[in-house]
Protein backbone atom coordinates (compact mmCIF):
# COMPACT_ATOMS: atom_id res chain seq x y z
CA UNK A 1 0.00 0.00 0.00
CA UNK A 2 1.10 3.15 -1.34
CA UNK A 3 1.70 6.23 1.71
CA UNK A 4 0.70 9.35 0.31
CA UNK A 5 3.33 12.30 0.40
CA UNK A 6 1.48 14.21 3.13
CA UNK A 7 1.68 11.04 5.25
CA UNK A 8 4.91 10.93 4.66
CA UNK A 9 5.99 14.60 5.42
CA UNK A 10 4.15 13.77 8.89
CA UNK A 11 6.14 10.91 10.10
CA UNK A 12 9.06 13.06 8.83
CA UNK A 13 7.54 15.97 10.96
CA UNK A 14 7.17 13.39 13.99
CA UNK A 15 10.22 12.29 13.93
CA UNK A 16 12.20 15.50 14.06
CA UNK A 17 9.99 16.52 16.70
CA UNK A 18 10.78 12.82 18.54
CA UNK A 19 14.69 13.82 17.86
CA UNK A 20 14.41 17.29 19.12
CA UNK A 21 12.53 15.66 22.41
CA UNK A 22 15.57 13.32 23.24
CA UNK A 23 18.09 16.00 22.30
CA UNK A 24 16.57 18.55 24.86
CA UNK A 25 16.24 16.22 27.35
CA UNK A 26 19.54 14.73 26.86
CA UNK A 27 20.54 18.62 27.03
CA UNK A 28 18.11 18.89 29.86
CA UNK A 29 19.30 16.06 32.14
CA UNK A 30 23.18 16.76 31.32
CA UNK A 31 22.60 20.74 32.97
CA UNK A 32 21.11 19.04 36.22
CA UNK A 33 23.47 17.07 36.61
CA UNK A 34 26.67 19.27 36.36
CA UNK A 35 27.47 21.36 39.74
CA UNK A 36 26.96 25.01 39.62
CA UNK A 37 30.74 26.59 40.91
CA UNK A 38 32.08 30.17 40.58
CA UNK A 39 34.68 30.56 38.12
CA UNK A 40 38.15 32.59 38.18
CA UNK A 41 41.12 33.13 36.30
CA UNK A 42 44.77 32.55 37.68
CA UNK A 43 46.41 36.23 38.08
CA UNK A 44 49.42 37.71 39.17
CA UNK A 45 49.26 39.94 41.92
CA UNK A 46 51.12 41.41 44.84
CA UNK A 47 51.26 40.44 47.99
CA UNK A 48 51.91 41.31 51.58
CA UNK A 49 51.57 38.61 54.47
CA UNK A 50 50.38 40.49 57.68
CA UNK A 51 50.22 39.23 61.23
CA UNK A 52 47.41 40.91 63.51
CA UNK A 53 47.11 40.92 67.22
CA UNK A 54 46.22 43.32 69.68
CA UNK A 55 47.50 45.09 73.06
CA UNK A 56 48.11 47.43 74.72
CA UNK A 57 49.98 51.16 74.33
CA UNK A 58 52.70 51.11 77.23
CA UNK A 59 55.67 53.87 77.18
CA UNK A 60 59.08 52.37 76.79
CA UNK A 61 60.37 53.51 79.58
CA UNK A 62 58.08 53.90 83.17
CA UNK A 63 58.51 53.37 86.63
CA UNK A 64 55.75 52.12 89.68
CA UNK A 65 57.08 54.62 92.58
CA UNK A 66 56.20 52.69 95.57
CA UNK A 67 56.20 54.13 99.38
CA UNK A 68 60.12 53.07 101.27
CA UNK A 69 58.64 53.48 104.46
CA UNK A 70 55.36 52.47 105.77
CA UNK A 71 53.04 55.51 107.08
CA UNK A 72 50.51 58.40 106.48
CA UNK A 73 51.08 60.42 103.18
CA UNK A 74 51.35 64.18 104.91
CA UNK A 75 52.29 65.69 101.52
CA UNK A 76 51.54 65.42 98.03
CA UNK A 77 53.21 67.90 95.71
CA UNK A 78 51.80 66.81 92.01
CA UNK A 79 48.79 65.59 90.76
CA UNK A 80 48.08 63.30 87.98
CA UNK A 81 49.65 64.82 84.43
CA UNK A 82 52.45 66.77 85.68
CA UNK A 83 55.61 66.87 84.17
CA UNK A 84 58.57 65.81 86.92
CA UNK A 85 61.97 66.10 86.73
CA UNK A 86 64.65 63.61 87.65
CA UNK A 87 65.56 64.04 91.89
CA UNK A 88 62.32 66.18 92.27
CA UNK A 89 60.51 65.73 95.63
CA UNK A 90 56.85 64.35 94.80
CA UNK A 91 55.40 63.27 98.22
CA UNK A 92 56.10 63.16 101.57
CA UNK A 93 55.27 60.54 104.34
CA UNK A 94 54.82 60.97 108.07
CA UNK A 95 58.36 61.27 109.55
CA UNK A 96 57.79 61.61 113.28
CA UNK A 97 58.71 57.91 114.11
CA UNK A 98 61.65 57.83 112.13
CA UNK A 99 63.07 61.17 113.06
CA UNK A 100 62.43 60.30 116.34
CA UNK A 101 64.41 56.96 115.92
CA UNK A 102 67.67 59.04 114.09
CA UNK A 103 67.40 61.20 117.70
CA UNK A 104 67.99 58.17 119.79
CA UNK A 105 70.61 56.78 117.74
CA UNK A 106 72.72 59.99 117.19
CA UNK A 107 72.61 60.02 121.16
CA UNK A 108 73.37 56.34 121.60
CA UNK A 109 76.24 56.94 119.44
CA UNK A 110 77.01 59.87 121.51
CA UNK A 111 77.09 58.39 125.23
CA UNK A 112 79.01 54.95 123.73
CA UNK A 113 81.33 57.87 122.47
CA UNK A 114 82.13 58.96 125.62
CA UNK A 115 82.00 55.81 127.59
CA UNK A 116 85.09 54.52 124.97
CA UNK A 117 87.05 57.86 126.20
CA UNK A 118 86.29 57.05 129.73
CA UNK A 119 87.63 53.01 128.93
CA UNK A 120 90.60 54.25 127.04
CA UNK A 121 91.56 56.75 130.44
CA UNK A 122 91.11 53.55 132.36
CA UNK A 123 93.74 51.79 130.16
CA UNK A 124 96.07 54.39 130.84
CA UNK A 125 96.02 54.41 134.11
CA UNK A 126 96.03 50.39 133.89
CA UNK A 127 99.00 50.38 132.04
CA UNK A 128 100.74 52.67 134.37
CA UNK A 129 100.09 50.74 137.41
CA UNK A 130 101.16 47.67 135.34
CA UNK A 131 104.68 49.31 134.43
CA UNK A 132 105.15 50.16 138.16
CA UNK A 133 104.64 46.66 139.24
CA UNK A 134 106.88 44.99 136.18
CA UNK A 135 109.81 47.34 137.86
CA UNK A 136 109.46 46.05 141.28
CA UNK A 137 108.29 42.71 140.21
CA UNK A 138 111.84 42.81 138.41
CA UNK A 139 113.27 43.93 142.18
CA UNK A 140 111.57 40.87 143.81
CA UNK A 141 109.47 43.32 145.93
CA UNK A 142 106.18 42.13 144.85
CA UNK A 143 104.97 38.33 144.32
CA UNK A 144 104.15 36.78 141.00
CA UNK A 145 100.46 36.80 141.84
CA UNK A 146 100.46 40.73 142.00
CA UNK A 147 102.32 40.76 138.53
CA UNK A 148 100.07 38.52 136.59
CA UNK A 149 96.56 40.51 138.54
CA UNK A 150 98.12 43.28 136.82
CA UNK A 151 98.81 42.58 134.14
CA UNK A 152 95.53 40.79 133.58
CA UNK A 153 93.89 44.08 134.66
CA UNK A 154 95.62 45.98 131.99
CA UNK A 155 94.40 42.89 128.97
CA UNK A 156 90.82 43.36 130.20
CA UNK A 157 90.52 47.16 130.15
CA UNK A 158 92.31 46.83 126.65
CA UNK A 159 89.67 44.18 125.46
CA UNK A 160 86.66 46.37 127.11
CA UNK A 161 87.74 49.35 124.95
CA UNK A 162 88.12 46.85 121.77
CA UNK A 163 84.14 46.13 122.99
CA UNK A 164 83.17 49.32 123.24
CA UNK A 165 84.80 50.84 119.56
CA UNK A 166 82.76 47.42 118.14
CA UNK A 167 79.78 48.58 120.21
CA UNK A 168 79.97 52.35 118.38
CA UNK A 169 80.26 50.57 115.16
CA UNK A 170 77.21 49.33 115.56
CA UNK A 171 75.09 51.87 117.19
CA UNK A 172 76.69 54.31 114.19
CA UNK A 173 75.48 51.72 111.47
CA UNK A 174 72.12 51.88 113.21
CA UNK A 175 72.11 55.49 112.66
CA UNK A 176 72.53 54.96 109.09
CA UNK A 177 69.55 52.99 108.70
CA UNK A 178 67.60 55.53 110.90
CA UNK A 179 68.64 58.51 108.51
CA UNK A 180 67.48 56.41 105.31
CA UNK A 181 64.53 55.57 106.78
CA UNK A 182 64.22 59.52 107.46
CA UNK A 183 65.50 60.31 104.26
CA UNK A 184 63.29 57.82 102.48
CA UNK A 185 59.73 59.40 104.34
CA UNK A 186 60.44 62.34 101.06
CA UNK A 187 59.71 60.34 97.52
CA UNK A 188 61.77 62.07 95.15
CA UNK A 189 61.15 60.61 91.17
CA UNK A 190 63.59 58.58 89.74
CA UNK A 191 63.22 60.28 86.16
CA UNK A 192 61.94 62.83 83.93
CA UNK A 193 58.92 61.88 82.67
CA UNK A 194 54.97 62.55 83.61
CA UNK A 195 52.98 61.44 86.22
CA UNK A 196 50.52 59.11 83.99
CA UNK A 197 48.90 57.05 86.96
CA UNK A 198 48.56 58.86 90.56
CA UNK A 199 47.27 55.97 92.84
CA UNK A 200 47.13 57.17 96.27
CA UNK A 201 45.99 60.53 97.71
CA UNK A 202 47.22 63.05 101.04
CA UNK A 203 46.23 61.36 104.56
CA UNK A 204 46.27 57.67 103.14
CA UNK A 205 48.73 55.37 104.95
CA UNK A 206 50.95 53.15 102.43
CA UNK A 207 52.95 50.30 103.10
CA UNK A 208 56.75 50.33 102.74
CA UNK A 209 59.46 48.21 101.14
CA UNK A 210 59.65 45.81 103.91
CA UNK A 211 57.00 43.95 103.14
CA UNK A 212 56.23 41.94 99.89
CA UNK A 213 53.64 44.15 98.27
CA UNK A 214 54.77 47.98 98.97
CA UNK A 215 52.36 50.41 98.10
CA UNK A 216 52.46 52.10 94.35
CA UNK A 217 51.85 55.61 94.81
CA UNK A 218 52.24 56.53 91.38
CA UNK A 219 53.72 56.00 87.79
CA UNK A 220 56.20 58.23 86.01
CA UNK A 221 56.79 57.51 82.10
CA UNK A 222 58.81 58.80 79.64
CA UNK A 223 56.13 59.77 77.28
CA UNK A 224 58.72 60.57 74.54
CA UNK A 225 59.27 57.01 73.18
CA UNK A 226 56.08 54.74 73.19
CA UNK A 227 55.50 50.78 72.13
CA UNK A 228 52.61 48.43 71.97
CA UNK A 229 52.99 45.05 73.55
CA UNK A 230 50.95 42.97 71.91
CA UNK A 231 49.83 38.87 72.10
CA UNK A 232 50.77 36.64 69.38
CA UNK A 233 49.53 33.31 68.50
CA UNK A 234 51.93 30.57 68.61
CA UNK A 235 50.37 29.30 64.89
CA UNK A 236 51.88 32.86 63.62
CA UNK A 237 55.25 33.66 65.62
CA UNK A 238 57.34 31.54 63.39
CA UNK A 239 56.84 34.38 60.57
CA UNK A 240 57.90 37.35 63.19
CA UNK A 241 60.96 38.86 63.35
CA UNK A 242 63.12 41.42 64.78
CA UNK A 243 63.26 44.89 62.71
CA UNK A 244 60.24 44.06 60.75
CA UNK A 245 57.43 46.56 60.17
CA UNK A 246 54.09 47.25 61.57
CA UNK A 247 51.42 49.49 61.12
CA UNK A 248 49.39 50.13 64.44
CA UNK A 249 45.91 51.20 65.17
CA UNK A 250 44.59 52.72 67.69
CA UNK A 251 40.66 52.53 68.89
CA UNK A 252 40.70 55.46 70.81
CA UNK A 253 42.54 57.41 67.86
CA UNK A 254 40.02 56.66 64.63
CA UNK A 255 41.71 57.09 61.74
CA UNK A 256 44.93 57.53 63.16
CA UNK A 257 47.67 54.70 61.39
CA UNK A 258 50.65 54.98 63.57
CA UNK A 259 54.04 53.08 62.16
CA UNK A 260 56.75 51.05 64.25
CA UNK A 261 59.12 47.94 64.01
CA UNK A 262 58.95 44.49 65.99
CA UNK A 263 61.95 45.52 68.75
CA UNK A 264 60.94 42.12 70.86
CA UNK A 265 59.30 38.92 71.07
CA UNK A 266 58.79 36.79 73.78
CA UNK A 267 61.06 33.71 74.51
CA UNK A 268 57.90 32.04 76.68
CA UNK A 269 54.53 30.86 75.91
CA UNK A 270 51.69 32.58 78.12
CA UNK A 271 48.88 30.68 78.22
CA UNK A 272 45.91 32.08 76.45
CA UNK A 273 44.08 34.05 79.39
CA UNK A 274 46.78 34.81 81.38
CA UNK A 275 48.48 37.89 82.01
CA UNK A 276 52.63 38.47 80.83
CA UNK A 277 53.27 38.23 84.69
CA UNK A 278 51.45 35.19 85.48
CA UNK A 279 53.58 31.94 86.22
CA UNK A 280 51.77 29.26 83.94
CA UNK A 281 51.31 26.06 85.60
CA UNK A 282 51.06 22.64 84.40
CA UNK A 283 47.00 22.56 84.95
CA UNK A 284 46.44 25.21 82.56
CA UNK A 285 48.89 24.78 80.05
CA UNK A 286 48.83 20.86 78.93
CA UNK A 287 46.14 21.77 75.74
CA UNK A 288 45.64 25.35 75.91
CA UNK A 289 46.34 28.06 73.53
CA UNK A 290 49.04 29.96 73.68
CA UNK A 291 50.35 33.29 73.06
CA UNK A 292 53.62 35.11 72.48
CA UNK A 293 54.55 38.70 73.49
CA UNK A 294 55.74 40.88 71.10
CA UNK A 295 56.84 44.62 71.22
CA UNK A 296 56.38 47.19 68.32
CA UNK A 297 58.44 50.35 69.44
CA UNK A 298 56.11 53.41 67.63
CA UNK A 299 57.58 56.18 65.03
CA UNK A 300 56.36 59.57 65.95
CA UNK A 301 53.73 58.92 68.37
CA UNK A 302 50.92 61.43 67.99
CA UNK A 303 50.85 63.81 71.82
CA UNK A 304 47.42 62.44 71.91
CA UNK A 305 48.52 58.77 72.60
CA UNK A 306 47.99 57.79 76.05
CA UNK A 307 49.26 54.65 78.16
CA UNK A 308 46.67 51.73 77.94
CA UNK A 309 45.11 52.52 74.97
CA UNK A 310 43.80 49.27 73.22
CA UNK A 311 45.34 49.01 69.73
CA UNK A 312 46.27 46.48 67.08
CA UNK A 313 49.23 45.86 65.07
CA UNK A 314 49.50 44.75 62.06
CA UNK A 315 53.38 43.16 61.19
CA UNK A 316 53.89 43.05 57.61
CA UNK A 317 56.05 39.60 58.10
CA UNK A 318 56.88 39.05 54.22
CA UNK A 319 55.76 40.98 50.48
CA UNK A 320 56.23 39.53 47.22
CA UNK A 321 55.74 41.50 43.86
CA UNK A 322 53.90 40.09 41.02
CA UNK A 323 53.46 36.26 41.59
CA UNK A 324 50.89 33.85 40.58
CA UNK A 325 47.71 34.19 43.59
CA UNK A 326 44.25 32.61 44.25
CA UNK A 327 41.99 33.62 46.39
CA UNK A 328 42.06 31.97 49.44
CA UNK A 329 38.56 29.29 49.71
CA UNK A 330 40.27 28.01 46.56
CA UNK A 331 43.05 25.98 47.93
CA UNK A 332 41.26 22.98 49.46
CA UNK A 333 42.19 19.53 51.29
CA UNK A 334 42.00 16.34 49.37
CA UNK A 335 42.94 12.59 50.10
CA UNK A 336 45.22 10.73 47.21
CA UNK A 337 45.16 7.31 47.57
CA UNK A 338 48.48 4.89 46.83
CA UNK A 339 47.25 5.08 42.91
CA UNK A 340 47.69 8.55 43.16
CA UNK A 341 43.62 9.45 42.66
CA UNK A 342 41.64 11.45 44.65
CA UNK A 343 39.44 10.13 47.10
CA UNK A 344 35.87 11.18 46.89
CA UNK A 345 35.32 13.11 49.99
CA UNK A 346 31.84 12.04 50.38
CA UNK A 347 33.11 8.36 50.89
CA UNK A 348 35.75 9.46 53.08
CA UNK A 349 33.57 11.09 55.69
CA UNK A 350 30.53 7.88 55.34
CA UNK A 351 34.07 5.89 56.08
CA UNK A 352 35.00 7.39 58.83
CA UNK A 353 31.46 7.78 60.06
CA UNK A 354 31.52 3.77 60.66
CA UNK A 355 32.87 2.76 64.12
CA UNK A 356 31.98 -0.55 63.18
CA UNK A 357 33.42 -1.13 59.89
CA UNK A 358 34.91 -4.29 59.83
CA UNK A 359 38.17 -3.57 57.70
CA UNK A 360 40.08 -0.29 58.73
CA UNK A 361 39.77 2.20 55.50
CA UNK A 362 44.11 3.17 54.94
CA UNK A 363 43.91 6.76 54.55
CA UNK A 364 46.13 8.31 51.99
CA UNK A 365 48.12 11.53 51.59
CA UNK A 366 46.41 14.73 51.82
CA UNK A 367 47.45 17.29 49.35
CA UNK A 368 46.61 21.04 48.78
CA UNK A 369 45.19 21.53 45.56
CA UNK A 370 42.92 23.77 43.85
CA UNK A 371 40.30 22.82 40.71
CA UNK A 372 41.30 23.59 37.35
CA UNK A 373 38.62 23.50 34.97
CA UNK A 374 38.67 22.13 31.37
CA UNK A 375 36.79 20.96 29.17
CA UNK A 376 33.53 21.89 31.31
CA UNK A 377 35.30 19.59 34.24
CA UNK A 378 36.70 20.34 37.56
CA UNK A 379 39.93 18.57 37.91
CA UNK A 380 41.49 18.55 41.33
CA UNK A 381 45.42 19.59 40.76
CA UNK A 382 48.16 19.72 43.73
CA UNK A 383 49.48 23.13 44.37
CA UNK A 384 52.70 24.15 46.72
CA UNK A 385 51.52 27.70 48.04
CA UNK A 386 53.96 30.04 49.49
CA UNK A 387 52.73 33.34 51.46
CA UNK A 388 49.16 34.21 52.69
CA UNK A 389 47.73 37.74 51.79
CA UNK A 390 44.50 39.27 53.41
CA UNK A 391 42.76 37.40 50.59
CA UNK A 392 44.64 35.15 48.58
CA UNK A 393 47.41 33.13 49.04
CA UNK A 394 50.89 32.45 46.51
CA UNK A 395 51.21 29.63 44.34
CA UNK A 396 54.50 28.36 43.99
CA UNK A 397 54.12 25.45 41.48
CA UNK A 398 50.95 23.75 40.20
CA UNK A 399 49.29 26.40 38.03
CA UNK A 400 50.12 29.06 35.60
CA UNK A 401 48.99 32.52 34.52
CA UNK A 402 45.53 32.31 32.82
CA UNK A 403 44.39 28.91 34.22
CA UNK A 404 40.69 28.80 34.88
CA UNK A 405 39.74 27.78 38.49
CA UNK A 406 37.06 27.14 40.83
CA UNK A 407 36.71 29.43 43.51
CA UNK A 408 33.38 28.84 44.81
CA UNK A 409 31.21 28.49 46.85
CA UNK A 410 32.67 27.35 50.21
CA UNK A 411 29.54 24.83 50.41
CA UNK A 412 30.79 23.62 46.92
CA UNK A 413 34.38 22.95 46.79
CA UNK A 414 33.69 20.79 50.41
CA UNK A 415 32.53 18.26 48.69
CA UNK A 416 33.06 18.77 44.88
CA UNK A 417 34.98 15.67 43.34
CA UNK A 418 37.17 15.29 40.55
CA UNK A 419 36.53 15.27 37.45
CA UNK A 420 33.17 16.75 38.32
CA UNK A 421 30.92 17.99 35.01
CA UNK A 422 30.61 21.74 36.22
CA UNK A 423 28.43 24.95 34.96
CA UNK A 424 29.03 28.63 35.87
CA UNK A 425 27.22 29.79 38.86
CA UNK A 426 25.06 32.65 37.37
CA UNK A 427 25.12 35.67 39.27
CA UNK A 428 22.19 37.01 41.47
CA UNK A 429 21.14 40.26 40.49
CA UNK A 430 20.90 42.99 42.50
CA UNK A 431 17.90 44.33 44.01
Amino acid sequence: MAVSKKARIALAVVGVLALGGIVAYNVTRDSRSRVQVQIQKVERRDLVSLVSASGEVKPKRYVNIAANVSGRITELKIKEGDAVKHGQVLARIDSTRFAADTRQSVAGVQAQRAELERAKADVEVARLAFERTRKVHEQKLVSDQVYDQSDAELKMKAANVDSMKRRIDQLEAALESSRDNLEKTVVVSPMAGVVTNLQKEEGEMVIGAQSFQPTVIMTVADLSVMEVEILVDETDIRNVKLGQKAEVRVDALEGVKINGDVTEIGSSAIPRGQTTSTAPTASTTSNQAKDFKVTVTLKDPPSTLRPGLNATADITTDRRQSVVAVPIQAVVVRELNKQGKVVDPGAVQASDGEPNAPVARQKGDEKDGVFVISKGQAAFKPVKTGIVGETEIEILEGLAEGDEIVTGSYKTLRTLKDQAKVKLEKKKEKA
